[in-house]
């Protein structure tokens, strides 16, 4: 038998809220005493007094007052879940003999419910009597001092963890927020035996180097803390919450360079302390049944996102499905299921959910959006072309959009209209390296080349080692039939950077370009013959027949004067078809 709450309202502070006291009016039903009884133990939270058996019958046992909060402004669906929760309660009050496990139960699923809603002052009374009435579920203690937690009164949450603890004596996440509770506190004394408890239990964890950490620190042993402050960053180097700790224990040692770098790699946020999900290797049942025991598309919403997060695409998708099914014509809803089911591999179930979204809103352009790039996957370029021109139609300011409306235009033919999307990408966003790309070759596609040779040379000077910028421009001015947009000395240096570090065909065809242009035709063919035989090595044979028409002029003593052939893949950009992707689309 363990200690239990003492519930003299001086001792914890309880404070009952509202004037609906239906545990009250049980009380007053004829021939029952109490629906639930409330055994005071002298020994919890200072009250004073012995521990005592829970031997009291249901009779001679008082009551906490508990009532239902106004829960108009949740889910409906949360709302009846309360309220069933609660009527649940009230049908105890007919039945007597009902066991007091089953009425310990009862008043723990409304708390949890509760709890789950963040109506932490309703929630307290109904965990406290599941509490009461089954002091050996391990659950309910646990859940009060997440609760006491959540309130930020971390004294009383220390004293329920320790109550639980008693229960469950290897429970490693009560034992980790017992840890957090006392140092919290500024009592790392008091959390010494519970570190010694996880050392054991989980000694290579991440949360428990980590809890080390704060506890050396602490104590102002700031060597320590780094070594395992560092440690629990090499377990585990996305949890940016240790930084912080980590920057301040550099400081205490004066290492001050060490402080600033990681003072700006913590974000600037932390609250010194461990709460769910800021470290990630701890698995914690009871929280992730709480965080579940709310069916409302909210929840299901941050679930998808939990497996959306760790790949788990489908568990994504069903979590979505369940929100979708609870608010169908909530739109975004919908547009994340589509790109759960997308992610999946199921792209005609992403497609059809996008249907309904559009169905719901014609003007989402998002998605339209994510539809043109399914029709575009599926090499269907007039739909995507559509789908396209309606999401910018709807929301001009998607750069994606706009690139993938003009990469369309230029594969379908419409080169000269491609370039106003093209530019309209470059005004929102200058740095854009696909945008200044296509609007390049779109401008030599039209014979524009001095302009095309001015968007190159911007690029290069942006970004003087982009390999495709400077293949680009190497190449324009190696093989323009524009006298003055040649220079072949510029695009020999240009591309003979880039050879350095990419043995591609078309680097190679470039450079071979290049020299032609010098006048140096034996290297252009050695390096046109190698950028054939890349591409035959490539499996690429039709693409090295074509090539050897340049191999002709080069043997020749000819320079080129064609810097892209027309079917070459630089004129036709876009996310690739993948055929058979929609082939039951629309469905039968």
């Amino acid at each position: 038998m363990i200690p239990l709450d003492c519930v003299v309202s001086g001792c914890i502070g309880f404070r009952p809220t509202g004037s609906r006291r239906f545990v009250r009016k049980l009380c007053r039903a004829p021939g029952l005493a109490v629906s639930v009884l409330v055994v005071v133990s002298a020994v919890s939270f200072g009250c004073g007094g012995a521990e005592r058996d829970q031997t009291a019958s249901l009779e001679s046992l008082d009551l906490l007052p508990v009532e239902l909060p106004n829960v108009s402004g949740m889910h409906s669906s949360v709302q009846e879940q309360l309220r069933s929760a609660y009527r649940s309660l009230e049908a105890l009050e007919s039945d007597r003999e009902t066991a007091l496990s089953v009425r310990s139960e009862a008043f723990g699923r409304l708390g949890m419910l509760l709890l789950a809603g963040d109506y932490l002052d309703a929630a307290e009374p109904s965990l406290r009597n599941a509490s009461l009435l089954a002091p050996d579920q391990f659950r309910w203690m646990y859940y009060l001092g997440y609760l006491a937690q959540q309130q930020g009164d971390l004294a009383r949450a220390a004293r329920y963890f320790e109550q639980a603890h008693r229960v469950q004596p290897n429970d490693f996440p009560v034992l980790i927020r017992l840890i957090t509770a006392y140092l919290d506190l500024g009592q790392p004394e008091a959390a010494e035996p519970f570190l010694d408890r996880v050392r054991v239990l989980g000694p290579d964890r991440q949360v428990v180097r980590y809890q080390q950490g704060r506890a050396a620190a602490s104590k102002q042993d700031y060597t320590s803390a780094v070594e395992h402050f560092e440690a629990a960053l090499r377990l585990d180097p996305k949890a940016t919450i240790i930084h912080y700790p980590l920057a301040m224990a550099y400081r205490g040692l004066g290492d001050l360079e060490q402080a600033s770098q990681h003072l700006n790699r913590s974000g600037g946020t932390t609250d010194g302390g461990f709460t769910g999900g800021v470290m990630m290797d701890l698995a914690d049942p009871l929280l992730a049944e709480l965080v579940t025991v709310l069916r409302s598309p909210a929840v299901y919403r941050q679930l998808a996102l939990e497996a959306d997060a760790n790949g788990d695409w489908l568990g994504a998708a069903r979590q979505f499905e369940m929100a979708v099914e609870m608010e169908p014509e909530d739109t975004d809803l919908r547009v994340s299921l589509a790109m759960a089911y997308e992610r999946a591999g199921q792209a005609v179930a992403a497609l059809s959910e996008l249907e309904v979204a559009v169905e719901l809103d014609p003007q989402l352009a998002q998605a339209h959006y994510l539809m043109g790039t399914l029709y575009e996957r599926a090499g269907r370029d007039q739909e995507a072309l559509d789908r396209y021109r309606a999401a910018i139609t709807y929301d001009p300011s998607s750069p994606e959009a706009q690139l993938l409306f003009a990469n369309t235009l230029r594969r379908l033919g419409f080169v000269e209209a491609s370039l106003a999307p093209y530019r309209q990408v470059l005004e929102l966003d200058a740095d854009t390296d696909e945008a200044q790309f296509g609007e390049a070759l779109a401008l030599v596609w039209l014979g524009r080349h001095r302009e095309a040779r001015a968007r190159l040379e911007e690029a290069t000077s942006r970004q003087p080692g982009h390999p495709a910028f400077a293949t680009a421009l190497a190449r324009l001015l190696a093989a323009s039939p524009d006298a003055q947009v040649r220079n072949g000395r510029r695009a020999f240096e240009l591309i003979e950077v880039v050879v350095e570090n990419y043995k591609t065909t078309a680097v190679a065809e470039t450079m071979a370009m290049a020299l032609a242009e010098l006048g140096e035709f034996r290297g252009a063919a050695e390096w046109q013959q190698l950028a054939m035989d890349v591409a035959r090595d490539a499996g690429q044979s039709a693409l090295a027949q074509e090539m050897s028409a340049n191999l002709g002029l080069y043997q020749r003593g000819e320079p080129c004067r064609t810097p892209w052939r027309d079917d070459e893949p630089e004129h036709r950009p876009g996310l690739g078809a993948e055929p058979g992707l929609l082939d039951v689309w629309p469905p039968l």
